[in-house]
């Protein structure tokens, strides 16, 4: 059983036989031989080698430039290069080591020492490629799961949805009925209790579809439009926490180009993690404004703030701070991760600044002239 494939280069017959021959009786190698850097490549890239021996001054091609070519295609990049050479000089091994040699010998060959590095590297190069295979192999494997568990996730959101509805018709019908004190807060409770279920499976959803690679059907919007689609409701929100709720925008309209569903999502859930997180009495503003190529959205709030070990985590899916001030808020952990895969699907980014105690500045910065769909 061969040990490997080694192509031998050299100008010189006698220094190809000596190579083969040592290698194929002491190293257990099948060898392969070529006389300057042209064969070299050729045979290069249609076998499969395990290591290339590799002459420098050579006709039509010295071996300087045969290595920079080896290296240069995809195909035979990983394979190793050794020099093997009768010149000693600093500049020839410092020029060998640039061009992607990975060792260099020099002439007359000391048999031991050549054996050893070759061994060394044949097998270096072998262990390479196993743990490249596995790799490959286990992303297969991960994919495979992510995709089982994405089909799983949709079908379970969808099946879900249904009956949800139906317990949200039958509430309302409960409402038109006669009711004691007792059962309107046990159907307030079923109330919120389904909307909290729906806003989870709506945010499953949304995940699943972001990280399918979905892409954003972008089309121009006013502003103004946009802004108060996405508040559309949280005037009461804000009244019943007595929260100040205020918005500012440029007095003269302007037209953005984004998903009109998605942006507003991303507006909606920064204004209601600011509301959420803000106590009875605090503020709320949101701003929206362009400025030169850019559409800039910023929620600010006087509330909680982040504690600074939270913020590296802010984004991630499923993230909640672990503190209980903030964990008898409802959540789904979520939110955020949506706002910024909508945000870097639409070529933004997001930001925030925050002090324990004062409050959060999110701040969304998105390119004015996005691509449409087509």
């Amino acid at each position: 059983m061969s040990n490997g494939t080694i192509l031998v280069v050299d100008d010189v017959e006698y220094n190809r036989r000596i190579l083969d021959g040592l290698l194929r009786q002491h190293g257990g190698y099948d060898i392969l031989q070529a006389a300057d850097g042209l064969e070299a490549l050729a045979i290069a890239r249609q076998t499969r080698l395990d290591l290339v021996l590799l002459d420098i001054n050579m006709p039509n091609l010295d071996g300087f430039e045969t290595c920079i070519q080896l290296k240069a295609d995809s195909r035979t990049r990983p394979v190793p290069v050794i020099f093997v050479s009768s010149s000693d000089e600093s500049l020839d091994k410092v020029r060998a080591f640039g061009v992607g040699a990975i060792d260099y010998v020099t002439k007359p060959l000391h048999i031991p020492e050549v054996l050893a590095r070759v061994n060394t590297h044949v097998a270096l190069y072998r262990q390479q490629r196993e743990l490249e295979v596995l790799r490959q192999e286990q992303i297969r494997h991960l994919e495979a799961i992510a995709e089982i568990k994405d089909k799983f996730v949709r079908s379970v959101s969808h099946d879900l949805k249904n009956p949800l509805g139906i317990i949200i018709g039958a509430v309302e019908t409960l409402r038109e009925s006669p009711l004691t004190e007792e059962q309107v807060q046990l159907v307030d409770i079923i109330e919120r209790k389904t909307g909290f279920m729906l806003a989870i499976i709506s945010d499953l959803l949304d995940i699943a579809r972001i990280e399918a690679g979905y892409a954003p059907n972008r089309a121009p919007i006013s502003l103004h439009l946009l802004v108060q689609e996405a508040l559309i409701g949280f005037d009461l929100l804000a009244e019943r926490k007595q929260i100040d709720l205020t918005m500012q925008l440029p007095k003269g309209d302007a037209e953005v180009n984004v998903e009109r569903h998605a942006m507003c999502r991303v507006i909606a859930n920064l204004v209601a993690n600011a509301l959420k997180y803000t106590p009875t009495g605090g503020s709320v503003m949101l701003e929206a404004f362009t400025e030169d190529d850019h559409l800039s959205i910023i929620v600010r709030d006087n509330g909680m703030g982040i504690p600074e070990e939270a913020l590296p985590h802010l984004f991630e899916k499923f993230y909640r701070v672990p503190q209980p001030a903030y964990l008898q808020e409802e959540g789904t952990g979520l939110g955020l991760a949506i706002v910024k895969a909508i945000v870097e699907q639409h070529d933004g980014t997001i930001s925030v600044e925050t002090a324990l105690g004062e409050g959060s500045i999110f701040s969304v910065k998105l390119p004015l002239r996005g691509r449409s769909a087509k």
